[in-house]
C-alpha cells in the first residue's frame, strides 16, 4: 500500500505558504467551488476533519451536520492557530491515509485547487499524478461496477491511468489535473459532454453527479 502522508504533507504545506503569502484580506474571498465558505474557512475544514476525529469526535447522524459542527467550532482561529492544530493532529492524518483512508488525501488534494481558484493562484503542476490519479480513480470504482460500467482512463503526456481491470467506457485525454477536476465534479454536466471519450457520457455524468453534485455553473478554471 503506498504511504499517502508524505504527499499529504507536501500538499498541506503548500496550501499553508499560499495562504501566508496572501495575506488574511484575501482569504476573506469566496471559493467558487465550494460558494458557502471563504478561502479561510475551506482551510478550517481541513483542518476540522482529522483534528475532530483525532480528539474523539466522530459523526452520528448527518455527516454534513458534523462537518458544519466541527468548521464552526473553529470560528475566528486565526491561520497560525488552524495550523499549530493541523500539525497537530498528525498521528491521525498518517494513521488515516496510510491505513486505507485515502479519502482525507484526495479531500485535501482537491480544496488545495479550490483554493488556488479562489485565490487566483493557479498550479497545475500542483499535484502528484502519479499519486494523485490514481486514488481518484480507485475512489469511482466500487460505483462504477455496481453500475455495470467500463472503467475510467485517463490519457495524458504524463502518464496512463486506469480506474480498475475492465473495458474504458469513458476515456479522458486531459491532464493529470484537468482529470482530477473532472472526477472530483469540478465540471458542469456540459463541460463533461464537452470531454467526450464516451458513447455513453451521461450515465458517467450520473454516476459523478451522485457521488458529488456538479457544479450548475462553470468555475471558470483554466
Amino acid at each position: 500500500m503506498t504511504e499517502l502522508f508524505p504527499a499529504y504533507d507536501a500538499t498541506r504545506t503548500r496550501m499553508l505558504e499560499l495562504a501566508r503569502s496572501v495575506g488574511p484580506d484575501a482569504l476573506t474571498a469566496t471559493v467558487p467551488a465550494c460558494p458557502d465558505w471563504t478561502a479561510l474557512q475551506l482551510i478550517t475544514h481541513c483542518v476540522s476533519l482529522p483534528a475532530a476525529l483525532g480528539a474523539g469526535d466522530f459523526p452520528s447522524g448527518d455527516i454534513n451536520e458534523w462537518i458544519d459542527k466541527i468548521l464552526t467550532a473553529r470560528a475566528g482561529a486565526s491561520l497560525d492557530e488552524l495550523a499549530d492544530e493541523w500539525v497537530g493532529a498528525n498521528e491521525t492524518i498518517a494513521g488515516m491515509v496510510n491505513g486505507g483512508g485515502a479519502m482525507l488525501f484526495d479531500d485535501l488534494v482537491v480544496h488545495e485547487h479550490d483554493l488556488r481558484g479562489a485565490l487566483g493562484v493557479t498550479d497545475h503542476a500542483a499535484l502528484d499524478a502519479n499519486v494523485m490519479v490514481p486514488s481518484s480513480l480507485a475512489s469511482c470504482v466500487a460505483a462504477l461496477e455496481t453500475a455495470g460500467l467500463g472503467s475510467i482512463e485517463v490519457r495524458s503526456a504524463e502518464g496512463t491511468w486506469r480506474s480498475h481491470d475492465a473495458e474504458p467506457g469513458w476515456v479522458l485525454e486531459v491532464s493529470p489535473w484537468e482529470a482530477v477536476r473532472v472526477i472530483y465534479s469540478r465540471r458542469t454536466a456540459d463541460e463533461l459532454r464537452a470531454l467526450g471519450g464516451s458513447d455513453n457520457i451521461e450515465a458517467y455524468i450520473g454516476l459523478l453527479d451522485a457521488h458529488l453534485p456538479l457544479p450548475t455553473s462553470s468555475l471558470g478554471e483554466r
